[in-house]
Formats: C-alpha cells, sequence, structure tokens
C-alpha cells in the first residue's frame, strides 16, 4: 500500500499529468481490496477469508452502481481471492498479476470479468471497439501468457485458434441481384468448398483448415490473390482467416520509437563483405521417388489406431466459497456410440484437397496399407490421420531431395542494402540496446534470443552482428523461412556466419515444418558457401 501511494503522488506531480482531475485525488482514496484495515485504521494483509475482507468484498459488490460515477475516485482494486467467478464489476480494463508462482485459476476466468462488454454512467452497454480494450500486465512473457491463454480456450471451450471450419466458407455472402433488387446471399457449400481448395492450394490453408505462414495480412506488400470467380470475396475472405487467428484478440503491447541506422557501420568492410557472402538470392527444385513417398506412407499406416467415437459424461456438484465457487466431481464415465447408419465421406477427394497428390497414388498408398477398414470406423478420424501421415511423409521426402542454385546477375538477384532503412520502428519492450550492431537496438523475440544477442554484444571476438530483418526471406517448398542472425567473428582468419537460434535444440521436438524449413535453409546457405549452424546459446558460436 505504501509503495502504491508514493507512486501515485509521484506521477501526479509530473508536468504531464497537470489539468487532471485525478492528480488532486487522495491517494489513499483511490484505491481499496485486500489490505483490510483494523479498528485504528492500520493496514494489515490478509489471507482473503476474514471479516475484514468481507466487508471490503461486499463493498466492492453491494456498491458496483458507484464504481460508474467520475465522481467516485475508487480506480484500483487489490485482490487475491476474487477475481474468479461471482466478482461483478462489470467496466475492468486493466489487470495486473503480482503473484509470481503459477495460479491454478485459470487465465480465462482471471481475464473474463475484463472481457465483458463495459457500461457507460447509465448503466447502458458500449460496444465501441476503441474503448473495448483489456491490457493484461502479466508475470510471464507475452508468448508464454498467450499460448496458455489459446491453450486454455481450446481445452474447456471446444475452439481452436487458426483452424477455419470448412462450413465458413460456405456461410460468405454476395451481392446478387433478385426481382431487380441487390441482396446479400451465401455462397453455399460448393462454391464454399472450391474457394476452400483454392485456398489450400495457394498454401494458405494446410488440408485439416490450419492457417499457414503464408497468410501474413500485417506484412508489408501482402496481398490475397484470388481468382476471378472469388475476386469480390477477398476482403470477405481475409477478415474471415483473421477472425481465426490469436493475434486478431491478442496483442502485445508496443513502445515504438525510432532506431537510426548507423551507416559507419553498415558501410564498414565488415559488414560490406558479411552482406555480400548472404545478400544473393536462390531458386530451388525438388526431386523425390514416387515409389519411396508409397513405402513410407505405408509403412507409417501401419501405426493407424482409429477408434470408434464415444461420449464423455462428467457430473460435478457446485460449491460457493466467499469470492467465488468451486466445483467438485461426483461422475465421469466413457460410452462408446453405435452407429446404425453414417453417410461415408469422399475419402480420395478429401485427401487431395489437402495433399495434392494424384488419386492414382493416393489409392496405391491406401490399398497398400492394408488400412480402409479403419476408415469405416470413423470416417473423420481416419482422414485427419492419414492426412498428417502422408503431408509429413512428402514434407520429408521434399527438403530430402531439395536442391538449390544462385540467381543469375540480374535485379532479383540479391538483397539489396538499400532496403535497410535511415530509421525504423523498434518495439522498447522488446529490444537490447548494443554497440556492434548497425542499429542501436536489436530487437529479439525471444528469452533465448535476447541472451543470445547480450553474449554476443559482450564477446572480444564477435565484430559485428546482425539482427536478419523480416523481409530477408529464403522461399522453401513450406513457405518462406527467415533466419535470425548474420555474425562476423574474428579468430585467425574472419568468418562470416549464419545462425539459428532456438530453445535446447531437438528437431524431433519442434513443429514438422518449421524444422524443414531450417532444414531447407541450411542447403540455401550451403549453394552460398555459407557457414550456417542452429544453436542454443553464443557458446555453440
Amino acid at each position: 500500500v505504501r509503495m502504491f501511494e508514493e507512486e501515485y503522488q509521484r506521477l501526479a506531480r509530473e508536468k504531464r499529468f497537470s489539468g487532471v482531475r485525478w492528480r488532486q485525488d487522495d491517494p489513499s482514496s483511490v484505491h481499496k481490496g485486500y489490505f483490510a484495515s483494523d479498528r485504528k485504521g492500520l493496514l494489515k494483509n490478509t489471507r482473503g477469508s476474514s471479516a475484514d475482507d468481507e466487508d471490503v468484498y461486499d463493498l466492492i459488490m453491494t456498491e458496483k452502481e458507484r464504481l460508474l460515477s467520475f465522481d467516485e475516485p475508487l480506480r484500483f482494486i487489490f485482490s487475491h481471492s476474487a477475481l474468479r467467478e461471482g466478482w461483478d464489476n462489470p467496466n475492468v480494463f486493466q489487470i495486473c498479476t503480482l503473484n509470481e508462482t503459477r495460479s491454478t485459476i485459470k487465465k480465462r476466468q482471471e481475464i473474463g470479468r475484463g472481457l465483458r462488454l463495459p457500461v457507460n454512467q447509465d448503466g447502458l452497454r458500449v460496444s465501441d471497439e476503441s474503448i473495448n480494450r483489456l491490457l493484461v500486465v502479466a508475470n510471464e512473457s507475452y508468448e508464454d501468457f498467450a499460448m496458455a491463454l489459446q491453450t486454455e480456450y481450446e481445452e474447456d471451450c471446444g475452439f481452436t485458434f487458426g483452424k477455419v471450419p470448412a462450413s465458413a466458407f460456405s456461410k460468405l455472402t454476395r451481392v446478387v441481384q433478385q426481382n431487380g433488387e441487390r441482396i446479400n446471399e451465401p455462397v453455399g457449400k460448393e462454391v464454399g468448398d472450391r474457394l476452400r481448395r483454392e485456398l489450400i492450394q495457394q498454401r494458405i490453408l494446410d488440408g485439416n483448415g490450419f492457417i499457414l505462414e503464408n497468410f501474413a495480412p500485417v506484412q508489408e506488400g501482402f496481398a490475397l490473390a484470388l481468382s476471378a470467380e472469388f475476386s469480390e470475396l477477398t476482403d470477405a475472405v481475409s477478415d474471415l482467416l483473421s477472425s481465426y487467428r490469436i493475434e486478431r484478440h491478442v496483442h502485445r503491447e508496443r513502445d515504438e520509437r525510432q532506431n537510426v541506422l548507423k551507416k559507419a557501420v553498415m558501410l564498414s568492410d565488415e559488414f560490406v563483405e558479411l552482406w555480400e557472402r548472404i545478400r544473393p538470392r536462390t531458386r530451388y527444385r525438388v526431386d523425390f521417388d514416387t515409389e519411396l513417398l508409397v513405402s513410407d506412407c505405408v509403412r507409417a499406416f501401419k501405426r493407424l489406431n482409429v477408434r470408434a467415437p464415444r461420449v464423455r459424461l462428467e457430473e460435478a456438484i457446485v460449491l460457493p466459497e466467499p469470492g467465488g465457487i468451486r466445483t467438485r466431481g461426483v461422475l465421469s464415465r466413457s460410452e462408446q456410440i453405435e452407429h446404425a447408419r453414417q453417410d461415408i465421406p469422399d475419402l480420395l477427394s478429401y485427401l487431395q484437397a489437402a495433399t495434392e497428390l494424384t488419386r492414382s497414388t493416393l489409392v496405391r498408398i491406401l490399398v497398400e496399407s492394408g488400412s480402409l477398414d479403419q476408415f469405416f470406423v470413423n470416417p473423420q478420424q481416419y482422414m485427419d490421420q492419414a492426412t498428417l501421415i502422408i503431408q509429413r511423409a512428402l514434407q520429408r521426402l521434399l527438403v530430402e531431395g531439395i536442391r538449390y542454385e544462385r540467381l543469375g546477375d540480374g535485379p532479383e538477384s540479391g538483397w539489396e542494402m538499400t532496403r535497410f532503412q535511415s530509421g525504423e520502428l523498434v518495439d522498447y519492450l522488446s529490444a537490447l540496446q548494443v554497440e556492434k550492431s548497425i542499429y542501436p537496438y536489436v530487437s529479439y523475440g525471444s528469452d533465448i534470443e535476447r541472451k543470445f544477442a547480450q553474449s554476443l554484444e559482450d564477446r572480444a571476438d564477435v565484430k559485428l552482428f546482425v539482427k536478419l530483418p523480416t523481409w530477408f526471406k529464403v522461399d522453401t517448398p513450406l513457405g518462406s523461412y527467415n533466419p535470425d542472425w548474420a555474425i562476423v567473428k574474428e579468430e585467425d582468419e574472419t568468418l562470416y556466419l549464419v545462425r539459428e537460434t532456438k530453445g535446447p535444440y531437438d528437431p524431433s521436438q519442434l513443429r514438422a515444418t518449421e524444422d524443414m524449413k531450417i532444414r531447407s535453409g541450411e542447403r540455401h546457405f550451403e549453394a552460398l558457401d555459407v557457414d550456417f549452424k542452429v544453436v542454443v546459446s553464443a557458446q555453440d558460436l
């Protein structure tokens, strides 16, 4: 409490807040919560279950309408047991998590209070998107927070971020003429399926409907290029795909400032030589043996484990507690669904749309694997597992058979140094101040990258390093790949290196697509005769 009031008074004295109403408020009147006070008015910390806590809780719960008034100075509520079910303040715009241990209360319950539509002083809901924003100050990295939140929703709500159901495309609408009037009409299943197949062919979606990295609407120069049949739906399709990405709903707060290019460093002999080595672009070709693909898939199909659909029933008792409720499970059982009759989907069309293989190749895989009897046990599960097996085998063979060669001397033969801007915006919340780079600040996307950059900055044998910009990309069969670092290191001779930073590196633990992109990038740099490696820390440099 003392820390809060001292900081409040310090901010109130700053010139930037001159003239605002809140700086006149008594610091002790702007906060309440579970720092209860005794009869002498002395503050004390409690566990959230005492009579003093209940008095504070009742004040917040029973006088919610008073909190909506601008005349009420109370703006900060400290809590350690009420941000769960039952705590019902309608206007929460910031949540700051102070506890250092991972809470057993689910994230979606913690932030759910702030996701409700706020109300104005008259108690009416406000739908203004510029107001409906919740700021969460978490005690973990943004990446960890967003991933955990996404997992919570997917496990408990049955919604999968990043996966667009096929039915969503059939609900898109376009303008048609009917009785001389222009009306919006759904495109329907047949057109929706054709649109979905086109997006899969463009590698915007995979066969299961997951959005791929090629869909990057915030990236400069990105444009969704649909065929003439669907051109009028371009904006609607882009909005639809964006709505299924968690990035649409959860954003990291940014503190962007100017990152001024160090022209003297960029024109130095070290950087010029480094850039000349890594700037060339390449093209690739892929050779793979269909017989090998079939045999790999047949072997993998032996591990198929398709189970009949089941329904799980759970019952629980709801128990009220001070500050919320808890549940106690009393029953859980599972029952298999018995099908008297079911519609059988078009297996070959489904697999062909997901893998782009010929029907004859798919027929060989399915027949030679001897697994088709499992298809009738659970058709959808069989198709999902079969798609995954074929895609992984195909990706593996694509990478093993890829060959890169440098482009000629034309204008597109390499990345131009002029693409480095004289000044660019950098997020200071995720940037490290350095001396040995072309910018005074280096952005990082993880704690591993931050530690790696700091180690490069500290090492005497590293003369220069650059976090490669997002536009520096290597084409691969699985989409573009953006390597992490380019480094100049001096030992007995000068070494020009490209390095990818990952956690304790185990290719089997990486997503298959990510690992294969890295392996393709390695082949690209081999063609340029540039030393490339995946490292965990600067000790592996």
